[in-house]
């Protein structure tokens, strides 16, 4: 078993065909860091897959309302580490806390370290929609 923070991976270069990141956005310090190191780790070609909180439905900011709708607050496009939040219950975030990563970041992240998205899905099937998934892939060269 290999431990390691997710923005300094004890890889050589172009090591995997696939990296996977899953609940992992919300718990890195630097997600555009972790994702330039999955792609220094993944050969050409290789394929990123992310699954995990969906930042416009899940998250520090998102409110869940008893009808199974969300209240988005104020502060949605603000990146940043939230200790706690009034509607968290007692779980591993109000416990751990979380970064909520607004999804324009986080897309900015996947493309700033020259991923390609494929793929973009919102599996499930609630009417509100709380977790994401991303394929990338990464340029040959």
């Amino acid at each position: 078993m290999v431990r390691s923070e997710g923005e300094h991976l004890p890889f050589a270069s172009a090591s995997f065909d696939t990296v996977t990141a899953i609940w992992v956005t919300t718990d890195v310090e630097e997600v555009a860091v972790m994702f330039e190191e999955t792609a220094r780790v993944l050969r050409g070609g290789g394929r990123l897959v992310v699954f995990g909180v969906h930042p416009c439905f899940n998250g520090p900011l998102v409110e869940p309302m008893p009808d199974g709708s969300r209240l988005i607050h104020l502060g949605y496009r603000d990146a940043g580490w939230h200790e706690d939040s009034p509607w968290w219950g007692d779980g591993i975030r109000r416990r751990a806390g979380m970064r909520h990563v607004p999804l324009a970041d986080l897309f900015e992240a996947v493309i700033g370290a020259g991923l390609t998205i494929e793929t973009v899905i919102e599996p499930r099937h609630e009417p509100v929609p709380f977790i994401l998934g991303i394929s990338a892939r990464k340029t040959i060269s």
